[in-house]
């Protein structure tokens, strides 16, 4: 049990970087996005809004997800089955639509980099609790 705790914590802390730095990005500075982005289209300040908006929700889903995980390490043995749900979370919202942006113009490299970790992690976490 003692593995999946620390499965718990560490994918809790990483998902919880990732979505403070995408809070940042969504509240804070929205326009610093256009920046730092290579869309493969052109940007304005209305897309970057746009996109925005769009990209809110994930921020925040993210941070709902890891302070959750982060509760559960806890008490493991009483959440085992949101382990299954946060990798099948992983595998739908994290490598699909990562397929998906990449085959509509995205950068590869980023992507492929997460599907093979969310992979890999999804194989550990199976074998942890095995």
């Amino acid at each position: 049990m003692k593995k999946l705790i620390w499965w718990f914590r560490i994918v809790g802390v990483f998902y919880l970087l990732l979505a403070l730095m995408n809070i940042y990005f969504v509240l804070l500075n929205p326009s610093s996005i256009g920046d730092m982005t290579t869309f493969p289209f052109l940007t304005t300040p209305d897309t970057i809004m746009a996109f925005v908006g769009g990209w809110s929700p994930f921020a925040f889903e993210i941070l709902g997800i890891s302070t959750f995980m982060l509760w559960a390490s806890r008490n493991p043995r009483r959440y085992l089955g949101s382990v299954w749900l946060l990798v099948w979370l992983e595998f739908l919202h994290g490598v699909l639509d990562d397929i998906y942006l990449i085959a509509r113009g995205y950068d590869t490299v980023g992507y492929i980099v997460f599907i093979v970790t969310g992979v890999l992690f999804a194989r550990q976490a199976e074998a942890e609790s095995a």
